[in-house]
């Protein structure tokens, strides 16, 4: 084990891969001879034998084919050698390993970063007068809910508003009823005669229905608070909970597209150096740099994917509950006033 740039050290280990029925493994190679005296893992295909077998990583270094060194070999060499070997394969690598989670992102990499974040924030026209593509950025169907949540919450919240008023106007309308009632029944006692006993029964008649009405009010204002309650529960905390899952969701997308850029560029670079014939330091000692670029890309790649399958099942559970819930809940509230309402009538008519 050894150093080569920061936070990267080299640990020798041999795997063994069975071969599909093409005598592949499912591996491209990089560098060899004669522009770099390592031979490289740059792509692992999916559904083949070395993705199944998970122990290989990009940017691992071939150091032997069944005990056959292949130092300086040209990298078509070691593939026809791992097609023409019969049966399973032993390859011995240099495994490339970093702490990915100490390791911090260069300023490059966070440059890059903000250029995208950056990109998709403007619209098309200012996008095209600067010469940006946004053509990544703008197909993410998650990256634009991100504005419909900013929709919906601000509906919640409106919703609450007006509910809270509502729920705080039926309190004053029960307590007035309420008030109304005492003030009949008083009357009953203190200002009617017992000779006048009709008009003392009309007056008990009015306070006993002006309570029923008071009760019936205070009970739906208490329906509309729990109302209340689980709209703020959806406002306040599921909501801001998926918006933060989704913002995780976009800098993942971000660091991704940085790391992808980053690797392109080295790749231009190695191309540009082949056509003029020119040799690449880098390449000279290892390609180092390229092949940690590589590793650190697909460790993105995979935090962004997790990161968008996390966000969208968020995102779908949300929409059910948004859907179906408030629905739900909006027409019990519905019925519930239907009902209040009947029984006021009920009541009222009583009397009448």
């Amino acid at each position: 084990m050894f150093d080569h740039v920061k936070n990267l050290r080299l640990n020798a280990d041999v795997i063994e891969i069975e071969k599909d029925n093409k005598g592949r493994i499912g591996i491209a190679i990089g560098g060899g001879a004669p522009i770099c005296p390592c031979l490289y893992i740059v792509q692992i295909f999916e559904n083949t034998p070395a993705k199944k077998n998970g122990l290989i990583g990009l940017g691992d270094e071939i150091v032997s084919i069944n005990g056959e060194s292949v130092r300086g070999f040209e990298k078509s060499e070691v593939a026809s050698l791992i097609k023409e070997t019969q049966g399973p394969i032993k390859i011995s690598l240099n495994r490339l390993q970093f702490d990915s989670e100490s390791a911090s992102l260069t300023i490059d990499i966070l440059l890059k970063k903000f250029k995208h974040r950056f990109v998709a924030s403007i619209d098309d026209d200012t996008a095209d007068a600067l010469g940006l593509s946004r053509a990544i950025l703008c197909n993410d169907v998650l990256a634009k809910l991100k504005e419909q949540l900013e929709v919906n919450q601000k509906f919640y919240k409106n919703l609450i508003k007006k509910s809270e008023e509502m729920a705080k106007y039926y309190h004053i309308i029960s307590d007035t009823q309420n008030c109304i009632g005492s003030v009949f029944s008083e009357l009953s006692i203190k200002e009617v005669t017992g000779e006048e006993v009709n008009l003392k029964k009309d007056f008990t008649g009015l306070s006993d229905i002006h309570k029923h009405l008071s009760t019936g009010h205070h009970l739906f204002s208490n329906k509309l608070e729990s109302l209340v309650k689980a709209l703020k529960c959806h406002a306040e905390a599921a909501i801001p909970d998926v918006h933060q899952t989704l913002t995780k969701y976009l800098d993942a997308k971000y660091e991704y597209l940085a790391y992808c850029l980053r690797v392109k560029e080295l790749e231009d670079e190695e191309a540009e150096y082949g056509m003029i014939q020119e040799p690449l330091p880098r390449m000279q000692t290892g390609n180092y740099e390229y092949r940690a670029m590589l590793r650190h890309r697909e460790q993105s790649r995979e935090n962004f994917l997790e990161k968008r399958k996390t966000v969208a099942v968020k995102i779908e559970l949300l929409d059910e509950r948004h859907v179906r819930e408030l629905a739900l809940q909006l027409k019990n509230l519905i019925n519930e006033m239907k009902d209040m309402h009947v029984k006021s009538r009920d009541e009222i008519s009583k009397i009448m």
